[in-house]
């Protein structure tokens, strides 16, 4: 059996969508009865919850030294993490494993390495200088359960429901919290379910939050749209041809954001840092009421991604 160690963290501070992308891979290799799986990394009690429920080894680290005094047991490392530097990875070219990154910028030098993941839309380009890439949609990491959300939503002309996320660590501003209560005030028969810890103040019942958890696509086969704040579950919509818009909230969301709404996978609302209301609310009632272009986008999210590519992957972590 092959021993594979994910090195990622998660915290308040670092978020979810590192610890996620390597979360959902695992989740996959596991049912591949081939791979033993590991994680080390730094994890609060909400993902470490996660990863017990599964029974993956966890090796709590608190430094890099640490993680190099184990790393014969394996055969290879995941690494995705966005605090990584150049000498963590030179470090690792000195271990005789398989070393394996998922990367969005390529902004580090990845020289000799065995493989790098970037699933991001419209990278391909990207020149990576390590022995193979598995970049684009073709290799996109998603959760086991959206194939049957996939399989079974079917588009809505209106709008009755829709999810709105904004992030896991709850980093959206102002404006961002101003969409519920437009929505309501102007929509009088959408009804929001808004995933957080921190509810907004707004007295109607077709206002209902939901604490955070591992789940979220679980009320994706229950709404007709996303209202998100980027992150992957932009990437999940597209998947599942769910129709989403999406506020970015940071710039380097928003750039991705601009690719995947070229591509016809999303509805560009913005970025967070530098729209004001009034453009926000102009944008919100187009994406409402436009039938046609939300019908768009579930016919190229569905017709961009494919479930094979998850057999896409770990074929490649096979053939290193």
């Amino acid at each position: 059996m092959r021993k594979i160690v994910f090195n990622c963290n998660q915290t308040k501070k670092q978020g979810l969508g590192h610890f996620f992308r390597c979360f959902n891979l695992a989740m996959h290799l596991k049912k591949e009865k081939s791979f033993n799986v590991s994680f080390a990394g730094t994890f609060s009690s909400f993902s470490l919850t996660l990863l017990k429920d599964q029974d993956f080894k966890i090796i709590q680290l608190t430094s890099n030294e640490g993680l190099f005094n184990f790393l014969e047991q394996f055969d290879y490392i995941i690494t995705d993490r966005y605090d990584i530097d150049q000498p963590y990875i030179n470090n690792l070219l000195d271990t005789q494993i398989k070393t394996i990154f998922i990367d969005d910028f390529n902004r580090l030098d990845f020289t000799a390495h065995d493989l790098i993941i970037n699933f991001r839309i419209g990278i391909e380009h990207f020149n990576y200088k390590s022995n193979h890439v598995a970049l684009g949609e073709k290799f996109f990491i998603y959760k086991p359960e959206l194939i049957q959300i996939r399989n079974d939503y079917q588009f809505s002309e209106s709008i009755k429901r829709i999810l709105f996320f904004g992030t896991a660590t709850n980093k959206s501003n102002d404006i961002f919290y101003h969409i519920p209560d437009f929505l309501i005030r102007n929509f009088h028969d959408i009804e929001i379910i808004h995933i957080t810890n921190e509810p907004l103040g707004i007295s109607s019942n077709r206002y209902k939050t939901i604490n955070y958890n591992n789940s979220v696509e679980q009320y994706f086969s229950k709404i007709c749209a996303i209202i998100n704040g980027g992150g992957l579950i932009k990437y999940e919509a597209a998947f599942c041809g769910i129709p989403s818009a999406t506020l970015s909230t940071t710039m380097e969301q928003h750039e991705d954001t601009e690719i995947l709404a070229q591509k016809g996978l999303l509805f560009n609302l913005g970025c967070q840092l530098n729209i004001n209301s009034k453009e926000l609310e102009i944008q919100l009632i187009e994406f409402i009421t436009n039938s046609k272009t939300r019908f768009k986008l579930n016919q190229s999210g569905l017709e961009l991604f494919n479930p094979s590519s998850i057999n896409n992957l770990i074929q490649k972590v096979y053939e290193l």
